[in-house]
């Protein structure tokens, strides 16, 4: 039990994490923000909606981090590249967990949406929240060893 607290301490109590934190509720923002302009304004859909939200709201995620959260020596499309496949990765992981989520609410506790609306955003905030650390700690190894890539490349 000690050492998963000072995994907990030395990897989510810290000023960078919170800032991840951060960063991402601006990214939510953005990316509800564009998901509605093109959905409502457009009226693009639901799945190029969230198409347009996602790229927009990952591109912002990744300069955010880049710059504010993880300062890597270096950057790069290699570095870039890498991020972009952590946030397809958890934007898949985190639809099935969703899916997951909103039968085990609909199904196993009988929550009906049309008397308790907002029960509907459990299965996407649990699944999120779940991803949140696995994210992080995931992003953390990107930007350090593309930053370090780099610096081995320019050696040679």
């Amino acid at each position: 039990m000690n050492k998963l607290w000072v995994f907990i301490r030395d990897n989510f109590l810290t000023k960078k994490f919170i800032t991840f934190g951060f960063i991402g509720v601006f990214n939510t923002l953005i990316h509800m923000l564009v998901y509605g302009v093109f959905y409502t304004d457009f009226s693009a859909g639901a799945f190029l909606s969230n198409v347009f939200a996602f790229i927009i709201a990952s591109t912002f995620s990744y300069f955010a981090n880049a710059y504010i959260t993880f300062k890597p020596k270096n950057k790069s499309a290699t570095q870039f590249s890498a991020v972009v496949f952590v946030f397809l990765s958890r934007l898949l992981i985190s639809s099935l967990l969703a899916q997951f989520f909103d039968y085990a609410v609909l199904n196993w506790l009988e929550i009906d949406y049309s008397i308790y609306p907002l029960a509907k955003y459990i299965a996407p905030f649990l699944a999120s929240a779940l991803l949140i650390p696995l994210a992080f700690l995931s992003l953390d190894v990107v930007f350090k060893r593309t930053s370090d890539l780099k610096d081995r490349k320019d050696k040679e």
